[in-house]
């Protein structure tokens, strides 16, 4: 396997937990609450607050599904990144293309739905001369280009006082409303029976308004963007989807208890305001009105940016140009792949096809959605090493599954013409890749946990052996719990100081060669790729420093006789000792063969309640991260003794010490075992800074 190296041209995580969720919340409140409410009750009455529950039930197991694949791939891409590490190029790239359309039409329909209100608003207020839906639609997707290429902090504060404003305008407004309606008044409700057109109404209607759901995946679009992703992407899924669906059936139970099936159905699109209209007067209907605004402009920045990411996880995997991954040089931003978007977004704006838009994005996010849930039981089945989730699901697989099959089931619930159209293009990106993808060599970038190392999940692995004695076999267990990228054989002698290095090698080579056979016959049989170097020198520290240094390695793995490994012994005195690295290679180990891990933690005198505790949460809060627990604390203080006394008196042939080198500590410390005579009746592995 090549070594992965660390990737400079990464988005910046500058989103947090709140401006996650309501990128989420931006994109679901639009259709649920301004366009589907008078569909909705008009073709299932009562019923369709059911139907908001139940699309809402079956998102909220694709959000927990979304949440643990993407603390394992806190990318941007989304569900194309899922699917593509999960099932490959073929899967990925239609699954990519066919999000990347999804959302165009979705935030077409949003842009048109916002221009279709801002007209509206405008008729309330007696400007009727203010009749220029598609310059509205057109003007306001130029001002998202511009807001999303200023900056992710930007697009998040300015997607907080959106979705703010329009929650508490929503909640106050129809409380308020509903209160006076049927309190004051003494009214009774409007509604006479659960379902009056049956009880499939309340599954076809789920199937239409599952639109409505689309906007939570869009989180884990954006999952390159966002701060603590471990934490704050499951969060931000499931609260948005909780939050979404609260609103959608408070906002449906109002309309159906203010008038009948058939009303609704007139009202048709404008349901939501007529409801207004009645509870408040034409006030209500104005506020309504700014509410709907904002709700068209939140969903439509959402869509955009979560677009413009799947744009950018594409090309990053070369699946489209390279360039449209480029990074604006001032702000960070993929200026690109945002004008990529936006393009054709203008193009359909110019139609007025507000059904066909929300059919075909929902239906092609529910094939995606239904690849999200399966990728979770495909992965849940093989079990990857780089797949570690920090958010893990109780009863994973039962729930992708379940999830998937519900996805799908929904597609048989609508419109011919809408399935049609997703065809088509579902068709059209398998052609994209049989003529374009198929014939090159396109290798996926292995994603990597934020909280995991990389360079310790592929590592370049130095192990040193003392020419002058025989040197043992290698202990297979630790060499199968290291995954090896590039092993390094460094055979060594200490000579004479008079000796030149030149004579050395020619003297000593021939005897060097002969004694390291066994080790490499050992490492043929177990097919390990490594090269061998040799070390003479009357200096044999200071040039394994400088050897060290030079070949930027990860571990050094100090050979000692060893029948099995049980233990490892960790003597940590410092909180920068513990990193991605340790965490990632003690996973590794884990995963590899059920040890017992034991710290030993050395503490100060003068401030030993505090250090302990202090070092004890580090750590547990690191290793959580990976899944993995510490099973037994050792405490010493550092004036009273050191890591090399307490190791030697309680280390054994069955143990294996793993020594982590802090910020400040001193390289000798390492460079002193590997040289010294005087060595532990077990092996060491060292893990380094660089």
């Amino acid at each position: 396997m090549a070594e992965r190296e660390i990737k400079s041209d990464r988005l910046q995580r500058t989103i947090g937990l709140i401006p996650a969720t309501a990128i989420g919340l931006g994109a679901m409140l639009g259709a649920g609450i301004f366009v589907f409410p008078g569909l909705a009750g008009g073709n299932a009455g009562f019923g369709a607050i059911l139907s908001f529950l139940l699309g809402g039930g079956i998102a909220l197991i694709v959000a927990l599904c979304t949440a643990e694949l993407a603390t394992a791939m806190p990318e941007s891409g989304g569900g194309y990144f899922f699917i593509s590490r999960s099932f490959g190029v073929f899967w990925g790239s239609i699954s990519g293309l066919a999000q990347w359309v999804g959302l165009l039409f979705a935030c077409a329909f949003y842009l048109v739905s916002f221009g279709e209100y801002l007209v509206y608003f405008f008729k309330e207020m007696g400007l009727s001369f203010f009749d220029y839906r598609v310059g509205f639609s057109v003007s306001f997707t130029l001002l998202l280009l511009i807001i999303n290429i200023l900056g992710t902090k930007k697009v998040g504060r300015f997607q907080n006082f959106m979705v703010i404003s329009l929650t508490l305008l929503l909640v106050l407004i129809f409380s308020y409303g509903l209160i006076d309606y049927l309190g004051l008044e003494n009214k009774s409700p409007a509604f006479s029976s659960l379902a009056p057109n049956g009880p499939r109404s309340i599954f076809t209607t789920a199937a239409l308004i599952f639109t409505s759901y689309l906007g939570f995946v869009q989180i884990a679009n954006i999952g390159g963007d966002i701060k603590k992703p471990e934490r704050n992407l499951p969060r931000s899924l499931i609260l948005s989807v909780l939050i979404a669906c609260s609103l959608y059936t408070f906002v449906m139970f109002i309309c159906v208890v203010t008038f009948s099936p058939a009303d609704l159905s007139t009202f048709g699109e404008v349901a939501t305001i007529e409801v207004a209209r009645k509870l408040l007067g034409s006030e209500g209907a104005i506020f309504i009105l700014i509410a709907g605004v904002l709700a068209a402009l939140s969903s439509a920045n959402a869509s955009m940016i979560s677009a413009s990411r799947g744009v950018y996880a594409l090309s990053k995997d070369k699946l489209i140009s390279p360039k449209a991954s480029q990074l604006s040089p001032r702000f960070g931003t993929p200026h690109v792949a945002l004008i990529i978007v936006a393009l054709p977004i203008l193009i359909l704006v110019l139609r007025d096809q507000l059904e066909i838009f929300a059919e075909v994005a929902s239906f092609l996010h529910l094939i995606i959605y239904a690849g999200i849930c399966l990728s979770l039981l495909r992965l849940r089945l093989k079990n990857p090493k780089w797949f570690v989730p920090s958010f893990r699901l109780v009863w994973g697989k039962v729930l992708g599954a379940v999830g998937a099959f519900s996805c799908l089931g929904l597609l048989f619930f609508m419109q011919p013409a809408s399935i049609w159209i997703s065809l088509g293009i579902l068709v059209l990106a398998s052609l994209y890749y049989l003529f374009f993808l198929r014939m090159q060599e396109i290798e996926l970038e292995t994603p990597v946990p934020p909280y995991l190392e990389p360079k310790v999940l592929f590592p370049k692995v130095l192990i040193p052996v003392n020419l002058t004695s025989q040197p043992k076999d290698l202990p297979a267990e630790i060499l199968s719990a290291i995954p090896l990228s590039r092993l390094l054989l460094l055979g060594f002698m200490e000579t004479p100081e008079q000796s030149e290095s030149e004579q050395s090698e020619e003297e000593y080579e021939e005897e060097a060669e002969v004694k390291l056979q066994g080790i490499q016959q050992q490492l043929t049989d177990s097919d390990i790729d490594f090269d061998t170097e040799f070390l003479f020198s009357h200096s044999v520290k200071e040039q394994l420093d400088r050897f060290v240094s030079d070949e930027t390695l990860q571990f050094i793995l100090l050979l000692k006789p060893l029948s099995e490994l049980k233990r490892v012994l960790i003597p940590i005195y410092d909180r920068s000792q513990v990193t991605n690295k340790l965490s990632t290679f003690l996973y590794e180990v884990k995963s590899h063969k059920p040890v017992v891990i034991r710290v030993l933690l050395f503490v100060d005198s003068s401030e030993e309640a505090h250090s302990e505790s202090q070092l004890r949460k580090v750590l547990g809060d690191q290793l959580s991260l990976v899944h993995v627990e510490v099973d037994a604390f050792s405490v010493y203080k550092r004036q009273e003794t050191t890591p090399d006394e307490i190791l030697r008196d309680t280390a054994t042939q069955t143990d294996t010490i793993v020594w982590v080198e802090g910020r400040d500590a001193d390289r000798d410390l390492f460079l002193d075992r590997i040289t010294s005579e005087d060595v532990f009746p077990c092996p060491s592995i060292f893990i380094l800074n660089q």
